[in-house]
Formats: C-alpha cells, sequence, structure tokens
C-alpha cells in the first residue's frame, strides 16, 4: 500500500477512477436491482424516485470522494515540491 501511495496524484486519481468504472457499475446496478425488488409493492413512480435519489446520492459521493482525494493529494505534492526546493537553497 505505501507504494501505491507514492505514486504522482495524478496516476493515483486516473487509477480511483478505473477501479470505480470497473467495480462500480456492478455495485450501481445490484443496489439499484435490490431496491426495486425491496419496494416492489410500493407504487412505480416512487420506486423510480427512490432508485433516481440514491444513484444520484451515490455519484455524489464519488464526486465528493473525488475532489477530496484531489485535494489532499496535490497538497501533499506541492509540500514535498517546497521542503525539496526549501533544503536545496540550504
Amino acid at each position: 500500500m505505501g507504494r501505491l501511495l507514492n505514486l504522482k496524484p495524478l496516476v493515483f486519481l486516473i487509477l480511483f477512477n478505473y477501479v470505480v468504472i470497473i467495480f462500480g457499475s456492478y455495485i450501481f446496478y445490484t443496489i439499484q436491482v435490490n431496491l426495486e425488488r425491496t419496494l416492489r409493492t410500493l407504487p412505480r413512480l416512487l420506486v423510480g424516485f427512490v432508485q433516481a435519489v440514491v444513484g444520484l446520492l451515490l455519484i455524489l459521493l464519488w464526486i465528493f470522494v473525488w475532489l477530496s482525494m484531489y485535494k489532499h493529494l496535490f497538497t501533499r505534492e506541492i509540500r514535498r515540491d517546497t521542503e525539496k526546493q526549501a533544503s536545496n537553497q540550504a
């Protein structure tokens, strides 16, 4: 895991997106199907609304996690660069 965290931030974000796209589609499908099966007795419009809200929340969660990772990784990279520059000037 340590070697994975030492990757450049852009590569790590691309790998994260790749994993989310590959595995997230299956997980998203499974959640939506189970929601439909669970709420089958309710009116169809309500089931569709619940599925849309859950899908929107999952997508917003992906965006939030991605932005948090972006901020954390690039802040860490900028901090490393400034520390290297400071040590080279000393």
